[in-house]
């Protein structure tokens, strides 16, 4: 079966670095046809060039073909997910849509890479191929062992390619500048936040590109253009809903961004008994339908959204993730504001002092 998810609402993407080119796409296919997907998708979704309507048409049609030929033979093909290695972050962005802003010391979530393997294991043994996955946090660059995760997902063969994503503060370790260039399904993505109207941090960016235009790593910076914007989140806060309007929500969102968590990261503040009922839930970690659930699963437990995620230690995994995503009714769309209505678009990165609350006034 392949889980097609629509695409995610973006203001303008421009990319102003980028090492893809289609003379480098018609050399993957015709090398590695395997990598047509991974390879055509980043040429596609990124517009360092434009493509003509009726490439794009048939590249579609050949994709919608292999895939009906993959369910015919029972296949779990996965478009995407988003890897959860921190919730700590260099920012703290007031509409930053993984809820970054919520998080204080005491319920920050940081995987180890022990744990986040297990979970990718039994998340891997169950699937067929997995399209693309993006490596996120917080800022993914804080995570000590990034390295050994960019070398895991290199070497495991159902994936297509996967990408990291940051904001710009850090730079990569020379550990870390050797695996991705090893990994040549690996690509780097640079948020562009110099347009932020109150940021303090120092931005890297540009030591940042040095470091990958000199070790020939492939990479792509977003929000360049001066008209960039971000749409406002709303206030993340419990509305009390009917199931109708909850599924109304999630339809109307449709945001792809199914988000892996590994089991570690319970509130260290709770009971000893809270935090081991917490855990047994979802032992070897957990698939969560976006970055907000599996951050509200942290900031409000996991019992809160039980039949939300889906354990990875289920025995019958394969068959509970078709049945994921499938699913229509989810608990966390309850938190999100009205997504059916017009969206209000807001300049990029704004920055608050403030950890926020789950509640309608956010203070």
């Amino acid at each position: 079966m392949y889980l097609v998810g629509k695409a995610r609402r973006r203001s303008e993407v421009s990319s102003k670095h980028s090492y893809i080119s289609f003379k480098q796409v018609k050399k993957d296919i015709k090398q590695n046809p395997s990598q047509f997907f991974s390879t055509l998708s980043q040429y596609v979704a990124w517009k360092k060039h434009k493509l003509d309507k009726k490439l794009e048409n048939i590249a579609m049609k050949f994709i919608r073909s292999y895939y009906k030929k993959r369910v015919k033979l029972g296949k779990v093909d996965i478009p995407y997910i988003e890897l959860v290695l921190t919730t700590k972050c260099t920012l703290r962005c007031e509409s930053c849509n993984n809820l970054m802003q919520y998080f204080d010391s005491k319920n920050q979530y940081i995987c180890t890479y022990e744990g986040i393997k297990q979970s990718l294991d039994k998340f891997f043994a169950a699937i067929d191929s997995i399209h693309s996955v993006r490596i996120i946090g917080g800022e993914p660059l804080l995570f000590k062992d990034i390295d050994k995760v960019i070398t895991y997902l290199g070497r495991e063969r159902k994936v297509r390619s996967f990408n990291i994503v940051t904001n710009g503060t850090r730079i990569f370790n020379d550990k870390s500048l050797a695996a991705l260039k090893a990994c040549p399904n690996a690509i780097v993505c640079i948020s562009d936040y110099s347009r932020s109207p109150n940021l303090k941090v120092p931005l890297k960016q540009e030591s940042l590109i040095d470091q990958l235009k000199t070790h020939k790593i492939p990479y792509y910076v977003i929000w360049t253009d001066k008209n960039s914007s971000w749409w406002n989140p709303g206030k993340i806060y419990k509305r009390g809903r009917t199931n109708e309007d909850i599924i109304r929500n999630f339809k109307a969102c449709m945001m792809p961004c199914v988000s892996l968590m590994s089991s570690e990261g319970i509130r260290r503040d709770s009971t000893k008994e809270t935090i081991e009922s917490e855990t047994s839930i979802a032992p070897d970690g957990a698939l969560f339908i976006c970055p907000i659930a599996s951050s509200l699963s942290r900031l409000k437990g996991l019992r809160e959204f039980q039949g939300d995620f889906i354990d990875l230690s289920d025995s019958n995994l394969r068959q509970r993730i078709v049945e994921f995503y499938a699913q229509n009714f989810f608990k966390a769309c309850d938190y999100c504001h009205d997504m059916w209505l017009e969206k209000e678009h807001i300049p990029i990165a704004v920055q608050t002092d403030s950890i926020l609350k789950l509640e309608p006034n956010n203070t």
